[in-house]
């Protein structure tokens, strides 16, 4: 099978798509599949990364013409991208699967791009935009929580997988659940793999004075407080300042606490029932977060931009100091997912392909 991923990474548009993508590519390789990627090369582009994965790659322009900065729910200039895109892999045979993670791209693009591919897969958190689509996966517990959320967006034959059931999530979290101590020792900070929002300086602000537990402080890439965080931790043997770590697992298994955003980090706590406090970043979090935390599943303290930091501080000590809450947030967490989301997309993946073939050759 040949799969061909469409996703983009950049300081502003965050690293999950790519993260999440990878994953669900490393088990379709692990199946035998060619995985390719397309992405922009945008400041903080994860192409090497990809590269080093063992995936091919297509670099695509990081800017269409006169194309301004954009956030990260802004659409693109789809014809300008998808003719970037066929431009790229003219040559190549079409694909069995092209599978779209991008939110500035929808209906229009994918329904453009169906010369390039036998099927389009979509993965989308927003449900705010139209899809042509056979596929369609968002694995927040928004998708499952609320009524039928893509009725008006995708057509009566798409096959959609919604909620963390179907997170993409790398094998590791097929895991046993944390313990749940008496007393916080260790809090893990991180708020993605670029903290464009700079809440993990606002973090370690806010931490001061809480001297009686080692924080991991994990900065991500390109962080625009580097230095004051350096000078920070450099003042307290108890923190531990990083950019990023190739232990992050680890670095969960052996935290007490999380403090972190609303993105793809989620599921991976609630695998390892690790007790979290989220703050969101992107307005694309919100409601997640606070669903899930109506679901007793972590603490939501709300926007960055609205939190204050005696708000923060006050909840670190709440949990520090409850240790029932703790419990239960993590019971929760681990309700929510087992680890095998991943291959159950493959799976799938696999199977409408193989029922397609087989139908062709009936």
């Amino acid at each position: 099978m040949r799969v061909l991923i469409r996703a983009d990474a950049s300081v502003t548009i965050g690293s999950g798509h790519i993260a999440r993508c990878l994953t669900l590519a490393n088990v379709l390789r692990r199946d035998g599949a060619d995985v390719r990627f397309a992405c922009r090369e945008l400041p903080g582009h994860l192409l090497q990364r990809l590269a080093d994965h063992g995936c091919a790659t297509y670099a695509l322009p990081a800017r269409y013409g006169a194309e301004e900065d954009q956030d990260i729910e802004a659409a693109l200039p789809w014809q300008a991208d998808l003719s970037a895109f066929a431009e790229e892999i003219e040559h190549e045979p079409p694909f069995d699967w092209l599978i779209v993670d991008h939110y500035g791209l929808d209906a229009r693009w994918e329904k453009a791009a169906r010369g390039l591919a036998d099927r389009v897969m979509a993965i989308d958190d927003l449900a705010n935009r139209p899809h042509a689509v056979d596929v369609l996966l968002d694995q927040n517990y928004s998708a499952q929580a609320l009524d039928q959320p893509y009725a008006a967006w995708v057509g009566p034959d798409c096959q959609t997988f919604l909620g963390p059931r179907f997170a993409l999530l790398r094998d590791e979290f097929q895991c046993e659940p944390i313990a749940i101590k008496p007393r916080v020792e260790r809090v893990l900070v991180n708020f993605g793999g670029f903290d464009a929002a700079g809440q993990v300086y606002a973090t370690m602000q806010a931490l001061q004075g809480l001297d009686d537990m080692q924080v991991d402080f994990v900065a991500g890439l390109h962080n625009p407080h580097w230095q004051a965080m350096s000078d920070l931790a450099a003042s307290r043997p108890e923190w531990r300042l990083h950019s990023l770590t190739g232990d992050f697992f680890a670095r969960m298994q052996a935290a007490d606490l999380f403090i972190g955003a609303g993105g793809g980090t989620t599921w991976e706590r609630a695998a390892l029932g690790l007790p979290t406090i989220c703050i969101s970043v992107a307005n694309n979090q919100q409601l997640n977060a606070q669903l899930l935390a109506e679901a007793g599943v972590h603490v939501y303290l709300g926007p960055h931009v609205q939190l204050e930091a005696g708000r923060l501080r006050a909840a670190v000590e709440q949990l520090c100091g409850d240790v029932p809450l703790r419990r239960s947030l993590a019971e929760q967490s681990r309700l929510l997912v087992d680890g095998l989301g991943a291959r159950r997309i493959a799976d799938a993946l696999a199977k409408v392909a193989h029922n397609a073939a087989k139908g062709q050759g009936a």
